[in-house]
């Protein structure tokens, strides 16, 4: 793989579903009633259930082991939601290589991070940096 500063790795792209939030809650014990719960989303304000946070950081990890490939190893993970994102709206991931440093029979990359719902709005941004051998 040829890694240069300016890189643009492929988007990752997902629809949170309903269901997978709930999932997502289950798993990150995040018993919130806003992301699995429609009525009581809309009592709280939102016109659907609400993606959780750390669901965009998992979709940033993601993003980018998906593209350094089997053994890529993350050393940091680092995003800020800027938008509410909400059940069965496309969010498009995507990633841009910002430095490359030689590291341990490897590279220390770290990448510049957006995630943006299908109306063209950013929910997140933020950094990764990888080792990649």
């Amino acid at each position: 793989m040829e890694l240069e500063p300016g890189l643009v790795c492929p988007p990752l792209e997902f629809t949170p579903t309903r269901v997978r939030l709930f999932r997502f809650s289950a798993v990150s014990w995040n018993s919130h009633r806003i992301h699995y719960d429609q009525e009581h989303a809309r009592h709280e304000g939102f016109p659907d259930v609400v993606v959780q946070s750390t669901m965009h950081g998992e979709m940033f990890a993601r993003t980018v082991l998906r593209w350094a490939g089997h053994g890529a190893v993350l050393h940091r993970v680092e995003w800020r939601n800027h938008a509410t994102a909400y059940a069965d709206v496309p969010l498009t991931c995507s990633a841009t290589v910002r430095t490359v440093r030689e590291a341990d029979d490897g590279h220390l990359v770290e990448l510049a991070l957006t995630e943006t719902a299908a109306d063209g709005t950013v929910c997140a941004t933020g950094t990764v940096e990888v080792h990649i051998s």
